[in-house]
């Protein structure tokens, strides 16, 4: 059975036990279902590798104690949907090329979807990261989230979106989601098929946690508001202004929110979908800016060469 992805270190490790044979002093968390455990020694770091490996999905417990920053990075070879529990420490990911995915902050978790690609994580000195990773195939996760309206029409979109990477709202662990990750980590058993079953069950549990924290926080109206724009920002006549009404919220704290989640304005986050998508006609299809600017939601090519002069100055991608 294959790992649904790979972690390539920077540098090859000085050597790599048997976790069993060889524990670490410093951590007490381990995934006791594991099927594969490895301990790997740096000059100046150590990392964990816990890894439970079944068709439909792939748990890894993953923990690091750095004394200098390290990197790491993550190869995918297909599409994957992602769980991310960042238990101790921040975690920062980018793409190959440099673009800034998030930071996985300590004591939070999100969904992320993930096309097939290389991407990097960063740790800084000094620190410990304790992460559980659990990855799906997009088409298995379908039928669990189907009774979670927000979060199944989130991840769906996300899956059919053309966009390298997307993340969902990240959202605090909380003591009741900290009980259900203790007996995910915990459990464990010889009947393979047991196991299967207990997992299957967790991981419904924990998506429904999500769609529940998701909804209770507001944030679902602000992460619906995000799939508007990505929907529709190759029209024209988008209309951002008309998602602040009829929000249980001021307009300031619409606009904090939307930031905190996506990083930026819902009209910057509009130009940003628009300019990765102009981007992909014109540098991966040889598509001229006078052919492609109607095509991304703009109806005047100066409009459209000025904010693409300034992405691509700013980005460093054209």
């Amino acid at each position: 059975m294959t790992d649904h992805f790979d972690i390539i270190f920077s540098t090859p490790p000085l050597s790599v036990l048997d976790l069993g044979s060889c524990p670490a002093d410093w951590t007490e968390s381990v995934l006791k279902s594991a099927t594969l455990s490895s301990r790997y020694f740096f000059a100046k770091a150590e990392v964990i590798r816990e890894k439970l490996l079944l068709k439909k999905y792939h748990i890894e417990l993953l923990q690091v104690r750095t004394e200098e920053p390290f990197s790491l990075q993550f190869k995918l070879d297909r599409d994957r949907l992602f769980l991310l529990f960042t238990i101790q420490g921040d975690l920062r990911f980018s793409t190959e090329a440099g673009t800034e995915v998030t930071t996985a902050n300590e004591n939070s978790f999100y969904p992320s979807h993930s096309r097939a690609g290389v991407y990097r994580g960063e740790i800084v000195e000094e620190s410990i990261v304790k992460a559980l990773i659990i990855s799906f195939d997009p088409k298995w996760t379908e039928s669990i989230v189907r009774p979670y309206r927000v979060l199944w029409e989130a991840l769906r979109e996300i899956a059919l979106s053309d966009r390298q990477f997307s993340i969902l709202p990240r959202l605090r662990i909380d003591w009741v989601l900290g009980e259900e990750l203790g007996e995910i980590l915990g459990f464990n058993d010889a009947n393979i098929g047991i196991v299967k079953l207990k997992m299957r069950k967790k991981i419904a549990m924990v998506l429904k946690s999500y769609h529940e924290m998701l909804v209770s926080s507001g944030l679902d109206r602000i992460y619906l508001a995000g799939l508007y724009i990505m929907k529709n920002f190759t029209d024209p006549e988008i209309d951002i202004q008309s998602l602040l009404q009829d929000l249980p919220m001021s307009d300031k704290t619409f606009r904090r929110k939307f930031r905190v989640i996506f990083g930026t304005t819902p009209y910057d986050y509009c130009v940003r979908l628009r300019m990765e998508k102009a981007r992909k006609f014109i540098g991966e299809q040889g598509l001229t800016q006078k052919e492609v600017y109607s095509l991304v939601g703009y109806t005047d090519l100066s409009s459209f060469s000025r904010i693409y002069r300034s992405y691509c100055r700013n980005e460093g991608h054209c």
